[in-house]
């Protein structure tokens, strides 16, 4: 997914320098840390499965 948003970008002359997963689907990520896992609560487990 990351290469497809970077040569989409290219394509139009922007060089992509960082690229951050900020959602998933409608679940926002927050301040999730990179590399760790909590629990969904039932609200997030409805906004992921749409």
């Amino acid at each position: 997914r990351h290469r497809h948003i970077r040569r989409l970008l290219a394509a139009h002359g922007v060089e992509v320098l960082r690229l951050i997963r900020i959602a998933i689907g409608r679940l926002p990520l927050g301040d999730l840390a990179k590399g760790t896992a909590r629990h969904l609560t039932a609200e997030e487990l409805a906004l992921l499965r749409g």
